[in-house]
């Protein structure tokens, strides 16, 4: 017997072998692209999202920041109206504090007032502000309180308008510290 050589040709075999790796390559490289695709899309929608409820959240807290605000208003109002009251029913009674100018030969004197009561005298060359604070803390009021002060003075004397400017700047000075000081002024030269 002979032998025959038997020759195997296997490039067609390998030809086919590398189309088909080709084209699985090329697939999975679109495959890819196309998932890549909706997963960027993906996550811009979650960032879009985050992003929505990180304004909302930004957005509540200011909410209740300010509705926070407004309870504190509404509670101080309540107390603010409180005093006020108080204070409205104890100016009717005149028993409110009162600075009376008195005007005696060039120079002048204030009495502080309260309850009807002198509770010190404001000499020319004295400091207002001090004085009339020394008397609204030795009566009780406190500088978050509510004070009516009437401010009682003749403008037809002479040397009244000096002394009315220094008392003046004295009661601005005071309230400065108390916020809640109204001051009425009665010139009893108009009055006549």
């Amino acid at each position: 017997m002979k032998r025959r050589d038997v020759i195997l040709d296997f490039t067609s075999l390998l030809d086919v072998t590398l189309i088909v790796i080709f084209f699985f390559v090329i697939f999975s490289n679109l495959d890819s692209q196309a998932n890549k695709a909706r997963t960027d899309a993906k996550v811009q929608e979650l960032d879009a999202a985050v992003q929505q409820a990180e304004n909302r959240e930004a957005n509540a807290k200011e909410l209740e920041e300010q509705l926070q605000k407004d309870i504190d208003t509404v509670k101080e109002s309540d107390v603010r109206r409180g005093a006020n009251t108080k204070e409205i029913l104890v100016f009717n009674k005149d028993e409110n504090v009162k600075i009376i100018l008195d005007m005696e030969s060039g120079s002048w004197s204030a009495r502080i007032i309260s309850n009807q009561e002198v509770m010190d005298t404001v000499r020319q060359g004295d400091l207002v502000s001090e004085k009339l604070q020394q008397v609204l803390n030795s009566v009780g009021y406190s500088n978050s309180d509510t004070i009516f002060c009437d401010f009682v003075f003749d403008g037809s004397e002479p040397g009244s308008y000096s002394a009315y400017r220094v008392i003046e700047d004295g009661l601005k000075a005071v309230q400065a510290d108390y916020k809640y000081l109204y001051v009425s002024e009665t010139d009893l030269s108009t009055g006549e």
